[in-house]
Order: C-alpha cells, then structure tokens, then sequence
C-alpha cells in the first residue's frame, strides 16, 4: 500500500487596501502530470494538512481539483512539454502537460479574516489524496505532488 504524505505550501499575501465585491485566489503554472488531488485552501493557518477540518473555523476558503496525468507511459522524449513559443496560426491543441491555471473564489472567507484586522494573511494550499485512491499510483506520483509558479490574489469592486 502507498503512502501519501501532504506537503503543504504557505504564501503570505498583503491584503486589499479597500473593501471589495469578490476575491479570487489564482494558481498559475500548475503542474499536473503526477497523481490526481484535491489542493485545499486554508487563510492564517499555516499549520493546516490533509488532517484539518474543512470549515469556516479552520480558515478553509475553498479548494480545486487536478485530474492528474499519472506519469508518462509513452517513449522518452513523449511527456516533455515544448518550450518554444507558440507559433500565431498554429491550431494544435496544446501539449497534454502544459501547466494550468485554477481559480478558487475566497471572498467569504477573505472578509472573515481580515475582519480580525491583520496586516498580511498567509494562504496554504494543502495537496490531499483520497486514501482509497492513494493505491493506484507508485510513491513517486505523490512526491512533491503541489508544484506551482505563482499564487496571485486577485480582488474586485463593483463600483
């Protein structure tokens, strides 16, 4: 039986200088060619893990989901993403592993937080695996599974 371990990851953020009308938290460059999971988001806990309750009193915000690739099965060479720049008329879809973009809406539970009047809030994204879904890969889809190359909060006002 596999075993898989959450490694979570914190970012601190600075809050919005003003009140606002939604908050998105934007992951980029997100990388999805290991196991499948949930990334859950939790707001000033950076102590959060797989283990942490999912609710408002635990700052969870919200959470997304990777349909992961489940490693390269193909030749070597086969999983490798093109680095070039995409050409302007080239109707190919893209490389089955190019990195993605989520976008979880945190509003809510962005208002709860810095109603406690903080300066910077700290975001953790925890990595989790639904332990009946853990036997299906090797312990090397599960390393490091939560790969990213920027968070970026992202606020919006209606007026």
């Amino acid at each position: 039986m596999a075993t898989f371990v959450s490694t979570p990851t914190t970012v601190n953020l600075r809050p919005p200088a003003g009140s606002f009308d939604r908050a998105d938290l934007e992951i980029h460059g997100l990388d999805h060619s290991k196991a499948s999971f949930e990334g859950r988001i939790f707001l000033d806990r950076p102590d959060a893990d797989a283990s942490t309750p999912a609710d408002e009193e635990h700052g969870y915000a919200g959470s997304f989901f990777v349909f992961g690739h489940g490693g390269c099965a193909g030749d070597e060479g086969h999983c490798d993403v093109p680095d070039e720049p995409e050409r302007p008329f080239d109707l190919r879809s893209e490389h089955q592993l190019t990195k993605v973009t989520k976008r979880i809406m945190i509003g809510d539970e962005l208002r709860r937080t810095l109603a406690g009047g903080k300066g910077d809030i700290s975001i953790t994204v925890v990595p989790v695996i639904d332990p009946e879904d853990a036997d299906d890969y090797p312990e090397a889809l599960m390393t490091d599974l939560l790969s990213f190359e920027r968070i970026a909060l992202l606020t919006y006002d209606a007026t």
